[in-house]
């Protein structure tokens, strides 16, 4: 190893372009000039070939020798089968590379099992390897053998760290650090009448914004479902729904494209898809909803839209339990109900002096979730996971944000 750069071998296989991808290149865009990405992503679509910008990427495609559908579908010793010719050949791709790359550090980033490969890899490379555990991870054999490997692991909040300690992990090899935001873009400002005239709307029609990918769980249907009742109280209020597909199946998105073009809504739901504009989008914002109808791991959104000095609303479960104080900073609510999720947003348009307090105490809190120190806690991380191979001693022991 080079005594002047860590070379940082980052995994990324997820499903597809969500917050965990983002987080990561938030985090790249200021890690300290000590270490050297190397990017490895299973998907080689424009965002993942973007971030070539951030370090030396490469694409590394999933390849089936056995197609995993059939295997599912009664094959005797299917998992064996799959283990020996699916994902040991993946693995190594992986160990050549890690040793082409002169990768020092593997960091997988995201979840167990979508980094199986990467992790047999790094085994495989002796390498020291770290688990930047930004979702949930099932109770899976695969899943428990990566956690009795690692030497660290990061997890984006205390509900994922609590999932990882009962999978078998230590809790002294778990870092708890929330996601950072670039606060410079995501503070409060002048909402954007740019925007405004480009949707057509009128300046006090109230602005319902959520703000995340078109998948199953992350609740555009819930909120569809509370819109009659939003309406009924606020006939001008506009629904923004910000993000697209991703993954294998489009059952959903479409279902929530066709939901949202009801008559009955009466052109009140606006789907814009993927944008890159978030801020802007935000600042025209009345209220910003999270939704999601599984615990979130964290839920970057909502503390962007802190962050922005808005009135926030999400789920009393998972990544926002960490941030948000209720009724003080932001709403907590139960999940799953279109009805609640309704009473929460019209009681924010009805009550301004509460929206104006509680946005102004998120802006103060998101303070504290700066992608500076974020990525300060991560290198720091990375580091005593280095000095802890060099000496052999494990890394002492750090928590930040769990006091």
């Amino acid at each position: 190893m080079n005594n002047n750069s860590i070379n940082v071998g980052f995994c990324e296989n997820g499903a597809g372009y969500g917050g965990a991808i983002i987080s990561l290149a938030a985090f790249l865009e200021k890690i300290p000039s000590e270490f050297r990405p190397h990017l490895f992503t299973s998907l080689g679509t424009d965002p993942y070939r973007r971030l070539e910008r951030l370090g030396r990427w490469r694409h590394m495609p999933a390849q089936s020798l056995l197609d995993p559908a059939r295997l599912r579908h009664g094959a005797p010793f299917a998992s064996t089968l799959d283990n020996v010719f699916n994902m040991l050949p993946y693995a190594l791709r992986y160990y050549r590379a890690f040793r082409k790359g002169g990768v020092d550090l593997v960091y997988l980033n995201n979840d167990c099992s979508c980094n199986m490969a990467a992790a047999v890899g790094a085994r495989l490379a002796r390498l020291p390897l770290v688990l930047h555990a930004r979702g949930f991870n099932a109770d899976t054999r695969g899943n428990r053998w990566v956690l009795q490997h690692i030497d660290h692991c990061i997890a984006v909040s205390r509900a994922v760290k609590r999932e990882l300690i009962e999978l078998g992990l230590p809790a002294e090899k778990c870092t708890v650090v929330p996601e950072g935001l670039d606060l410079t873009q995501f503070h409060p400002q002048a909402p954007d009448a740019v925007l405004r005239g480009e949707l057509g709307l009128a300046e006090d029609e109230p602005v319902i914004t959520l703000v995340g990918g078109l998948i199953d769980w992350k609740g555009q249907d819930v909120l569809i479902e509370a819109t009659p009742a939003i309406l009924e109280a606020f006939p001008d209020a506009v629904i923004l729904l910000v993000g697209s597909a991703y993954g294998k199946d489009n059952r959903y998105a479409e279902d929530i494209t066709r939901k949202a073009g009801a008559p009955a809504l009466r052109g009140r739901v606006r789907l814009l898809g993927a944008r890159q504009d978030i801020p802007v989008i935000l600042s025209i914002s009345s209220v910003v909803l999270h939704a999601s109808t599984k615990p979130e791991p964290f839920g970057r959104t909502f503390l962007e839209g802190m962050a922005m000095g808005k009135p926030t609303i999400a789920s009393n479960e998972g990544g926002p339990l960490d941030v948000i104080e209720h009724e003080v900073d932001g709403l907590l609510i139960e999940p799953r109900k279109p009805a609640v999720l309704a009473t929460a947003v019209k009681r924010l348009l009805s009550d301004p002096v509460l929206s104006a307090s509680l946005g102004e105490h998120a802006a103060r809190k998101a303070r504290n979730y700066s992608i500076e120190h974020h990525t300060k806690t991560i290198s720091t991380v990375l580091h005593r996971v280095m000095q802890s191979r060099r000496t052999g001693f494990p890394p002492p022991s750090q928590r930040p944000h769990e006091e």
